[in-house]
Order: C-alpha cells, then sequence, then structure tokens
C-alpha cells in the first residue's frame, strides 16, 4: 500500500472502532426518588388487567404506559420496573421497523431491568461502589430473577438487530456478559421462565464464531432443553425454527416447529397473550417465505 494511505486507512479503521463500541446509560440515573400518594395497587391491578388480551401494539403501549403510572406512584415498584422493561422489549420486537426506534426501545428494556435490580439494597450499595452489572448481580437472587432474564434478553436482541456486522464484531463482550448473566441466573434457576436460559445459551452458541466456541449441535441441545422444561412455552419452538433451522437448513423441523406454534391458543401458552400472539404471527410470516 501507498505510505499515503497508510496513516489516513489507520485513522478510519480507529475510528470505525470507535463509532462501533457500544455503551448503554445506566439504569439507575433514571431512578425517580419520590412516591406519590396515588395507591399503587390499585394501578398494579389495572396493569395486570391489561395484559389478559393484548395483541396490538397499541395495547402493548397501554400496558406500558399503565406500568409507568404504577412507577409514578411506587417508584421502585420491582413488578413494575421489570415489566415495563419486558413489554418495551416485545413491542421493539414485533412492532418496530425502523432500527432508530428499535434502538430506543431495546435501550429502554434494558434500562429498566437495571431499574428492576436495583431495587435490591445489596445489588444497589455494590453498583453506587463502582461495581459492574455483572458483579454486583451476584448480591441477586430469585426475587430479581426476571429483571437479570430479560436485561440480557435485551441485549441480545440489540446486538443482533441494531449492530452492523463491523458494529458485532467489535461488540461480542456484549454476548460473553450476556453468558455470565446466564450463569448467575443459573444459579438460581436454570429453568427460569421455562427455559429462558437454554433458549439464550442456543443463541450464544448460534452468535459466538466457532473459534471462540460457537457451536450449532450445541445450540440444538440447548433448543431441545428449553423445549423440554418449558413444553407450554411457544418461545422456545418459535426460536429454534428462527434462529437455529433457518440457518442449518433443517426445513421439516422449520415447518414442523412454526406449525405448531401457529396452532396453539395464546390464551393458554405460558408466556404473557402479548408475547404469544407475536410468536404465531411471525411465525406464519416464516413460514409464508
Amino acid at each position: 500500500m501507498d505510505k499515503r494511505f497508510i496513516k489516513p486507512a489507520v485513522f478510519l479503521i480507529i475510528l470505525s472502532m470507535f463509532y462501533s463500541c457500544v455503551s448503554f446509560e445506566k439504569g439507575y440515573k433514571h431512578m425517580e426518588t419520590k412516591s406519590s400518594s396515588v395507591n399503587s395497587e390499585g394501578l398494579l391491578i389495572k396493569a395486570k388487567q391489561l395484559e389478559v388480551n393484548a395483541s396490538s401494539a397499541s395495547d402493548i403501549q397501554n400496558i406500558i404506559d399503565a406500568y409507568k403510572e404504577v412507577e409514578k406512584a411506587e417508584p421502585e415498584n420491582y413488578y413494575a420496573l421489570w415489566k415495563i422493561g419486558n413489554y418495551s422489549l416485545l413491542i421493539c420486537a414485533a412492532h418496530c421497523e425502523k432500527k432508530k426506534d428499535k434502538k430506543r426501545y431495546y435501550r429502554e428494556a434494558i434500562r429498566y431491568c437495571e431499574k428492576a435490580m436495583f431495587t435490591n439494597a445489596e445489588y444497589k450499595k455494590e453498583i453506587l461502589s463502582g461495581a459492574k452489572i455483572i458483579e454486583a448481580a451476584k448480591k441477586l437472587g430469585i426475587d430479581e430473577v426476571d429483571a437479570m432474564g430479560y436485561w440480557y434478553t435485551a441485549r441480545f436482541y440489540y446486538f443482533k438487530e441494531c449492530l452492523s456486522p463491523i458494529g458485532r464484531a467489535f461488540n461480542t463482550k456484549i454476548v460473553f456478559q450476556n453468558n455470565d448473566m446466564i450463569a448467575l441466573i443459573d444459579a438460581i434457576d436454570p429453568n427460569w421462565a421455562g427455559g429462558g436460559n437454554y433458549f439464550s445459551r442456543a443463541l450464544y452458541y448460534i452468535a459466538v464464531p466457532e473459534r471462540f466456541g460457537g457451536d450449532k449441535q450445541k445450540a440444538l441441545d440447548e433448543f431441545n432443553k428449553a423445549v423440554e422444561v418449558g413444553p407450554d412455552y411457544y418461545v422456545n419452538r418459535w426460536g429454534r425454527a428462527k434462529y437455529l433451522y433457518s440457518i442449518t437448513g433443517n426445513d421439516e423441523g422449520f415447518v414442523s416447529d412454526l406449525q405448531w406454534v401457529i396452532q396453539q391458543d395464546p390464551a393458554k401458552g405460558k408466556n404473557p397473550h402479548a408475547w404469544n400472539v407475536y410468536f404465531q404471527k411471525d411465525a406464519a410470516k416464516m413460514l409464508e417465505k
């Protein structure tokens, strides 16, 4: 290469690395400190009722808004905080097309799950003393497992849907940190969310290059475990078809899993109703293709 072009090329590479590295704003910095005089219990009941038959984007947004009303009344209501994170994740995965919208909602999902974890006094103490999230999360237990699980789930979605190939190359730390959180949940509840950890470990084996431990057969084993421990969680068969069979060429398994998802009653699955509707609609789209 002509020496005249070496320095500009190096500069562009460094600049690309800088702009490709992702950082997430710390969730606890957005914690409210003042409770209102409004009874949060009534607001919580209302939010839960909205979940029962929710299916559309507006339904999901209404759920998020309802839980944010709970947050206003009781800023450290753990349940409301992780629910906001969970439904922010759903509305983005199911209804956002533009990358800027996906980034906004996935970041909000991550932020709210962090806020939920921050309601644990020991975790809070660790974070405020400068500990990283994974280190501080060692103080968490079964009461915070949903916040932990949807925290890493939202990050997986962000990694896959919001980053370019070069962005993913410079942000593999997201995948490895997620795997650390999965390990912490394994010690608390290995069958969390009907196989959520097995599901996510499968994604890990798919996302990571083979030289760093990626393995499609191990991914299949993990998906199969998820289906075994959570047979009524539609997400498991949907995910096995979408993320594994679609790239390994198992057409029979792909069609079988998606047809099974479509044939189920969204009101009877273990995942929330709006999530089940999403899995079914997405399964139908994949079969059409």
